[in-house]
């Protein structure tokens, strides 16, 4: 412990020694990376150090975001061979955008913590606050600068983010340049998001993919990687509607005037795609997407059954939502079809449907 004082500069061991000193042994450190990035998944880490840490090692380990990559890889591989305990939590982009960034950073740490297999008696934590686990706590604003467990955890959850996106998405996912700017906003990345549009690992939730998608209608090639979009120098759509259909109806009844409120919403009812509003009109939106007419219109899969799901789904969210309170809704229906010549996509809208 003495040795852990003589640091004059960086983070130290005051609140692991403040924790000892009120009965706590074992003292994780917990931190993210990625949170700020608009690909990729959010990454958190915990780790416990050895109360009785050589200096030599403790010097090498700082705030992430102040080493070099080279100074990170070395404090990175010290850490794994010198702590008492690591482990890691991982939250993909899909994951990101069906539950918010900020719960998605929380789940990821405490995968991180479950990953330890000791009993954790207290946990060190980066800014975040109610993470949802019962271990006592305490939020530090610059932890990662200030205990030397926080700053080992941004450094094994940053190097871990980065090796993700230069090595596996980087190669999945070529002409984006994730393995240089790692999914964050930059310059680079901007110019190939407008080139290519958003590949399947972009949080399409956050602002500026959700924007991109809207004024670009870019939704319908996110199953394309950008490599074969620009080797073909045009812009066929993929063979498979899905999710990308879905999208496409979205973007195209935010040109019509809907006001997009949810997606995807779920409830034990059932599922509706789309929620929406057209002034104080509430509007649930069935979408259905099809690359031929050899299985039918999609109009056709709008069934009685189907409806009465929706209608029961959208009481249920009217109900959390506005609560007693009479309003206007509806039930519409947009069936996406290839156009005959395969290059672009035909819309067929059905305003207030039903049985």
């Amino acid at each position: 412990m003495q040795t852990a004082q003589k640091r004059e500069t960086g983070p130290t061991f005051a609140f692991e020694m403040d924790c000892r000193r009120s009965g706590y042994r074992v003292i994780a450190g917990i931190d993210e990376a990625g949170r700020g990035a608009l690909a990729g998944p959010v990454v958190a880490a915990a780790v416990v150090l050895p109360a009785d840490m050589s200096q030599e090692h403790i010097e090498l380990i700082d705030d992430s975001k102040k080493l070099t990559a080279g100074q990170r890889e070395r404090a990175f591989d010290v850490i794994r061979n010198y702590a008492s305990a690591h482990g890691v939590g991982v939250v993909p982009a899909d994951r990101i955008d069906e539950l918010g960034i900020v719960p998605s950073t929380k789940l990821a740490m405490r995968d991180a913590i479950g990953s330890i297999r000791w009993r954790i008696d207290f946990l060190l934590i980066d800014a975040v606050t109610n993470i949802g686990i019962a271990t006592p706590s305490k939020s530090i604003i610059r932890g990662d600068s200030k205990s030397l467990s926080i700053a080992a955890a941004s450094i094994i959850a940053k190097v871990t983010r980065d090796r993700i996106m230069s090595d596996d998405l980087e190669a999945q996912h070529p002409g984006y340049g994730f393995a240089q700017h790692k999914g964050y906003g930059t310059v680079a990345h901007m110019e190939a998001l407008q080139k290519f549009g958003p590949s399947p690992v972009h949080r399409r939730a956050f602002k500026p993919i959700a924007q991109l998608i809207a004024d670009k209608s870019w939704a319908v090639l996110s199953a394309t990687s950008a490599s074969n979009i620009a080797s073909r120098g045009e812009m066929n759509l993929p063979k498979g509607l899905g999710l990308n259909a879905e999208e496409a109806a979205a973007n195209h009844l935010r040109q019509l005037g809907y006001r997009i409120i949810d997606r995807n919403y779920k409830t034990r009812h059932g599922e509706v795609d789309i929620i929406a509003k057209i002034g104080a009109e509430w509007v649930f939106v069935e979408v259905k997407g099809r690359s031929s007419t050899k299985f039918g219109r999609p109009i056709e899969a709008l069934t009685p059954a189907k409806l009465h799901r929706i209608e029961n789904v959208a009481l249920a969210y009217l109900a959390s939502e506005v609560g007693s309170k009479i309003v206007d809704w509806r039930i519409d229906f947009v069936g996406v079809m290839r156009s005959p010549d395969g290059r672009s996509l035909d819309f067929e809208i059905v305003r207030n449907a039903h049985y």
